[in-house]
């Protein structure tokens, strides 16, 4: 199903404005709650601790299945619901990490996505689309910095409902033989969602995305279907924290049997690397670029309940993470007819 793009991400920088911490702390004392503040201010449908805030404007995991494939001619709307639960925070060793007394992380995303099919349009002798998403997202961070000599943590938490960054994906390609099924296109994350720097927790990240991408969708067999989307994309400074996020490459995936005409049955995941390091003010991030990476892996199953009217649900355990949180994302997915 089409992709729904959400943003979450990092930010290194001041304390939140109103939400003061004890007069007695020193300023060594606050540098671990000033560098894991970026757990907090921009974490949302993907989160994470690479990248500004540990979060990506794209949400990993979304384009797992028959993602080569384009739709008949015309507009399509699709609905995304996300759920992602996390109560691990890992270090660049990929280890619990040790800044951190407490770490709990939920964030739910509904998303709805109109895909258009261009009538009659042709390009390269492909068929061309273009799809609008526009995520809202509630996340809900309890993160607390520890501190020595049995202090009492540091609260880093907080809670925000609001508007993700839209995503436009203005030109796919999409080509399509008998068994193999393949497209290509531009995908752009634009600064309109809800920010303050102030804030502990941001739905919008303060700055813009491109990505391209590939994506195949392969039928070996009668009843099996192998599919991938690689992405890489590039990240704009954000302005408000002089911090620029590295670039990001990612495969999402999925194989699937259909075992009867309605149920499809398979496993989907994806593999996520940041390429470039991360930089503040012009400098490496943390003294290693902060680079974060992480693997999922589950099952899923598609029910088509019309020709036009079909169900997805997708489990996503992750793994291996480094400089991410480390969780579980369960999605739901409906593609409607207009």
């Amino acid at each position: 199903m089409g992709a729904f793009e959400t943003a979450s991400g990092k930010h290194v920088g001041p304390d939140s404005a109103g939400h003061s911490t004890s007069t007695q702390t020193s300023s060594n004392a606050r540098a671990p709650g000033r560098r894991w503040l970026s757990v907090a201010v921009f974490l949302l449908a993907s989160p994470a601790f690479a990248t500004e805030g540990g979060g990506n404007s794209y949400p990993m995991g979304v384009e797992t299945n028959f993602n080569g494939v384009m739709l008949p001619e015309g507009a399509h709307w699709f609905v995304y619901y996300s759920h992602y639960g996390a109560t691990h925070s890992k270090n660049h060793a990929g280890e619990d990490n040790p800044q951190l007394a407490r770490f709990r992380l939920a964030v739910n995303t509904v998303a709805p996505r109109l895909s258009y099919v261009w009538p009659g349009a042709r390009l390269f002798g492909a068929k061309i689309e273009t799809r609008v998403v526009q995520a809202i997202v509630a996340s809900d961070l309890e993160a607390a910095v520890a501190r020595p000599d049995a202090q009492v943590p540091l609260n880093r938490g907080g809670n925000r409902t609001g508007l993700a960054d839209m995503a436009l994906s203005p030109v796919i390609l999409g080509w399509h033989s008998e068994t193999f099924h393949q497209t290509t296109g531009i995908d752009l994350h634009l600064k309109t969602g809800t920010y303050d720097v102030s804030e502990r927790v941001n739905t919008g990240r303060n700055y813009a995305q491109a990505a391209v991408f590939y994506a195949f969708t392969w039928f070996p067999a009668t009843g099996f279907d192998l599919n991938a989307k690689l992405r890489y994309a590039a990240n704009q400074r954000n302005k408000a924290t002089d911090y620029r996020s590295g670039n990001e490459a990612s495969i999402e995936f999925s194989g699937g049997y259909r075992v009867n005409p309605q149920l499809v049955v398979g496993f989907n995941g994806y593999v996520y690397r940041q390429t470039t390091d991360d930089e503040q003010a012009g400098r490496v991030a943390s003294g290693n670029g902060n680079r974060g990476r992480v693997n999922s892996f589950g099952p899923y199953l598609t029910y088509n309940l019309t020709p036009r009217l079909a169900l997805v649900a997708k489990l996503q355990q992750e793994f291996g993470a480094r400089n991410k949180p480390e969780g579980m994302r369960l999605w739901l997915q409906a593609r409607m007819p207009l």
